[in-house]
């Protein structure tokens, strides 16, 4: 699989090395082709018309726009003009199992309105989705919607292919007749769904036993309340148990013991509290590795540092010579996999395996997930911006941006035995730079609101839509790229 993400990011200049490497193996095919993703198919479904109103959810977008809502086709570029922001879901093993969409938005006091307003921006969510084709991100990744109770009707998930697909909502108060059977036809359409903001009572019975997952979010308890709240839903059915907002170690570490299955948040983005005292044995040789090589050192130099390391050496041979690559022949030694690889490719390499290697836990694990998708987000939010000359910074400063969590030291320590260049160096620092503007963007897309994204979209020179369909993008290519076998 690391073979797309080579077939991405290759450049089209070629380095002395690769034209070494196309005399050897004349036979090998573009490193830049990449494998079509088959699109799932849409199945023909009935028109539901039916809308009911709640107050569930108040919030509420910042100005309406002028589209038909109840599921009518309207123009793809209005409804993209808004920012889709996601967040990731991961399990209790670290590895993010899916995200959640959302439109990024502001959300001013309620009034007379929200109600509708709030069904329009579901629907524009939906539509969004839909037209970005998110049926390429579902092939190994769960996506979540969060809408409100009456947007269940609208016409749009009819259309949509609904497995891979979780609707969290929260059930409204009063009569539930009517939405548990549009949820028993939504099921039978592929869908799941999560609860959220669960108060129990007697009519939810009925409805309990269609949803898979209730969402939690724990802010107003302590941890013995967490703990007897998870073990009173549970006796009401074997539900996964997603906790919302968790945004720190110490509460993901009591979750996790609690029993909780699912955590939304980007707890593990952030540096632990403490500090630790020095860079693991391995990683250390990496970094070694990756100066060597952006210094163009001697092939032989290069193979030397990769014999001192038999477990490096087995990887580095694994990856050329796995079906990926398209080699007919293969490769033997170490000296003519560097020359195969070249000094850019070889590089880039190095950077996945900073972050796969050392050892692996549940913050590892979801670093280097998110930190494929923002280094890839980055990458082509500036590529139509940039020179070509410059454009091979935009990844590496993506990724090494979160080098500071992976190591758990300041950013400055982290890169103290890296020789970055300095557009790369001034981006992670200083925030400054040619690099900059885009890596803002790629991280506003993770937490920052409307407002922020549309600061950084506008510095950028680059419009919602265009921010929207690179971001799925990313999502898509990073759960391509198997890091296990870097």
């Amino acid at each position: 699989m690391l073979g797309k993400y080579f077939g991405f990011l290759a450049n089209d200049k070629k380095t002395q090395a690769q034209n070494d490497a196309e005399i050897a193996v004349a036979t090998t095919p573009p490193i830049d082709r990449v494998v079509p993703i088959m699109d799932a198919p849409t199945r023909e479904r009935p028109q539901q018309e039916t809308l009911i109103e709640t107050d569930a959810d108040q919030a509420v977008v910042t100005h309406m726009l002028d589209i038909p809502t109840h599921g009518e086709r309207t123009n793809v570029s209005e409804l993209l003009n808004r920012f889709l922001g996601r967040q990731p879901l991961l399990d209790r093993t670290g590895e993010i199992i899916g995200y959640e969409i959302r439109i990024k938005k502001a959300a001013p006091p309620p009034g007379e309105g929200a109600q509708l307003l709030q069904q329009m921006l579901d629907e524009m969510l939906l539509s969004s989705l839909e037209d970005l084709n998110i049926q390429k991100l579902r092939g190994g990744k769960q996506v979540y919607v969060s809408i409100s109770a009456p947007s269940l009707y609208t016409a749009f998930l009819d259309r949509i292919d609904g497995n891979g697909i979780v609707l969290a909502f929260t059930p409204p108060e009063g009569p539930l007749e009517s939405l548990i059977e549009r949820c028993k036809v939504l099921h039978a359409f592929g869908y799941r769904f999560a609860l959220t903001q669960l108060q129990y009572r007697e009519e939810l019975d009925e409805l309990m036993p269609l949803a898979d997952i209730i969402r939690i979010d724990p802010t107003p308890y302590d941890s013995m309340q967490l703990g007897e709240l998870s073990v009173k839903i549970k006796s009401h059915g074997d539900f996964q148990l997603l906790v919302d907002h968790v945004e720190s170690e110490e509460l993901y570490i009591v979750c996790h013991k609690l029993g909780f299955d699912l955590f939304q948040g980007y707890f593990f983005a952030k540096p632990l509290p403490i500090q630790s005292k020095k860079v693991d044995s391995q990683r250390l040789h990496v970094m070694q590795l990756l100066n060597q090589t952006m210094n163009h050192a001697e092939i032989a130099q290069l193979e030397q540092g990769f014999k001192r390391d038999p477990v490096l050496s087995y990887k580095l041979l694994r990856y050329i010579n796995s079906p990926a690559t398209g080699l007919l022949q293969p490769v033997r030694s170490i000296s003519h996999a560097l020359v195969v690889l070249g000094y850019d490719q070889l590089y880039r390499w190095l950077t996945l395996l900073l972050f796969a290697s050392g050892q692996v836990n549940h913050r590892t694990l979801a670093l280097m997930n998110n930190a494929l998708v923002r280094a890839r987000l980055t990458e082509l939010l500036g590529s139509k911006k940039l020179k070509p000359q410059e454009k091979e910074g935009l990844f590496i400063t993506g990724i090494f941006s979160l080098l500071d969590a992976l190591l758990n030291m300041p950013m400055e320590t982290a890169l103290a035995s890296l020789k970055m260049s300095p557009p790369v160096m001034a981006a992670l620092t200083k925030r400054e730079g040619i690099y900059a503007p885009f890596l803002d963007l790629a991280i506003a897309c993770e937490e920052a609101e409307e407002q922020v994204i549309s600061t950084y979209a506008a510095t950028s020179g680059i419009s919602a839509e265009e921010i929207n369909v690179a971001h799925l993008e990313a999502l898509i290519w990073a759960g391509e790229v198997d890091l296990g076998k870097a």
